[in-house]
């Protein structure tokens, strides 16, 4: 956990808030679920955080209660997925892409910074991909692993 400490340090040295849990919980069901090949560092990271948000308050890491269906928040975890499936248009074969690319990519931040954007983990390979509005649906690559993902935001070769 001593890289999850350290990151979390960090964050917090660079204004965002931080709220720990009493005790660390399981995965969601939505994630358990859904998705297989969970990286256990992002695990154990999204279920001992409550909260973790960005000073300006634009940025935010998905933690264990905002995947959540039932909770009340302005965004659901998959907002961007519900986003472009509302404007679809009822084509089938697109349909069926865009739910094949989520579940595939699990998100873990979103963002509201600069348009709609987010990171999220690949389940192909384990690495974190970003995309952002319009095409959520094409993203790029960013870091090999989520390790890697907080070593190069530590590095300050990634800003979020």
């Amino acid at each position: 956990m001593h890289m999850i400490e350290k990151f979390l340090a960090y964050m917090e040295e660079c204004g965002w808030k931080i709220e720990m849990k009493e005790k660390r919980e399981d995965l969601p069901e939505t994630v358990k679920n859904r998705y297989e090949h969970v990286p256990e560092i992002w695990s154990d990271l999204i279920t001992t955080v409550q909260s973790m948000i960005s000073s300006d308050e634009t940025t935010w890491f998905l933690c264990k209660d905002d995947y959540d269906p039932q909770k009340d928040k302005a965004f659901q975890w998959n907002e961007w997925e519900l986003l472009s499936l509302e404007g679809i248009e009822n084509d089938a074969e697109w349909e069926s892409e865009i739910k094949e690319f989520w579940n595939q990519h699990l998100p873990m931040i979103l963002s509201v910074k600069d348009g709609y954007s987010y990171y999220a983990i690949s389940m192909e390979n384990g690495s974190i991909v970003k995309g952002s509005e319009p095409e959520f649906e094409e993203c790029e690559w960013v870091a090999d692993s989520f390790e890697d993902f907080m070593k190069k935001i530590m590095n300050r070769e990634l800003q979020l």
